[in-house]
């Protein structure tokens, strides 16, 4: 104990610089790109199939629905959000409706660039295809990250009044273990004179 007595001074002054790095590396602004998959689903129409000239091919139709969502739940502005599929989808929606840039590149792969995607803000993509399959969402990224991958699911909705009460009792929990830490290390240095 002599010598944390002795350097204590020297101590601190060498952690706050490397605390102030650490929370400066970890919590500065950055953009974040996540993408789900919610929901698809394969209708089965009752509406016979013809050929061109008016021949049942099928009994019934298949139109296949399905969702991706990207979102930026970062600090900072996501730029040139490209969106890769394998290739063009026959019915697109976006939403909410926003100018976007298509190509196709030279192995036929369907590319959709957003020229940003702000703080919070998020997209859905909804694609649709009568008898035929809907294309693979491959790859989702901008010029700061690529997407990671989240499992969506359907939750309730807690009541306000619920979340305020976790809210205060977190907040009086954490209050709690740093007044035991401050205490805890009084009691070492007290004991260690």
């Amino acid at each position: 104990m002599d010598f944390l007595q002795q350097y204590a001074k020297e101590i601190f002054a060498l952690s706050v610089p490397l605390l102030t790095w650490f929370l400066n590396y970890y919590f500065k602004a950055k953009a974040k790109l996540h993408v789900a998959s919610p929901h698809g689903f394969t209708f089965l129409v009752e509406e016979p199939v013809k050929d061109q000239n008016g021949n049942v091919v099928s009994q019934r139709q298949t139109v296949k629905t399905m969702s991706h969502i990207v979102s930026n739940p970062g600090q900072d502005t996501a730029t040139k959000v490209e969106l890769v599929f394998n290739w063009k989808p026959p019915c697109i929606n976006i939403w909410p409706s926003r100018h976007f840039i298509e190509h196709e590149q030279n192995d036929g792969r369907y590319v959709m660039v957003f020229d940003s995607l702000a703080p919070r803000e998020q997209i859905t993509c909804e694609l649709l295809s009568v008898n035929n399959d809907l294309p693979a969402l491959i790859n989702v990224r901008s010029d700061q990250c690529t997407a990671t991958q989240i499992t969506m699911c359907p939750q309730p909705v807690v009541a306000l009044w619920k979340q305020r009460i976790v809210a205060i009792l977190m907040f009086l929990g954490l209050s709690l273990a740093i007044y035991v830490s401050t205490v805890f290390l009084q009691f070492l240095l007290a004991v260690a004179q």
